[in-house]
């Protein structure tokens, strides 16, 4: 990817205080790998916002996963009092990841900048991610997303095209 092919966006701070995000939350002050209970099956959920509520979930692989009935499970369920979208992420390396997303309301869909960014803080607040930024491959293409941690505030650079929401 090269400098003057790719643009940069401001997302803000991440919003990772349950009630402000909203996500139902009360054992610790954040909702990190919170475990959400699907059929019998544990997902652990890492709820953050940049303007509508999200979870990250991390899977061994991407590709194999039935996004759409899992996603629709998770950002529905009661533990989100309004929905949320759900991103799925699967680590490629230390700095990779590796991106599929069910929109609430939408279903499936290839990028939204938010997930981006709620996948790449979410790896790095789980320290699966040891630097402060993370390589997101989300709809075919791959995005950077960069966390400063003296202002809290993320930006995600892209492909000139990249739409911003």
């Amino acid at each position: 990817m090269y400098i003057d092919s790719c643009k940069t966006v401001l997302l803000g701070k991440p919003i990772m205080i349950p009630c402000l995000i909203p996500v139902n939350h009360k054992s610790t002050p954040k909702c990190i790998s919170n475990p959400f209970m699907i059929d019998g099956d544990c997902y652990r959920v890492t709820a953050m916002s940049f303007g509508s509520p999200h979870g990250a979930v991390f899977v061994d692989d991407v590709d194999t996963l039935d996004v759409y009935t899992t996603g629709s499970n998770l950002g529905t369920h009661s533990l989100f009092p309004i929905g949320a979208s759900i991103v799925f992420v699967q680590m490629l390396d230390d700095e990779t990841l590796k991106t599929r997303l069910w929109q609430n309301s939408k279903g499936e869909v290839a990028f939204t900048a938010e997930a981006a960014c709620v996948a790449g803080i979410a790896a790095m607040a789980l320290q699966k991610v040891l630097t402060n930024k993370a390589k997101v491959y989300m709809g075919e293409r791959m995005y950077q997303v960069e966390w400063n941690r003296g202002t809290d505030e993320v930006s995600l650079t892209g492909p000139v095209d990249f739409p911003e929401s």
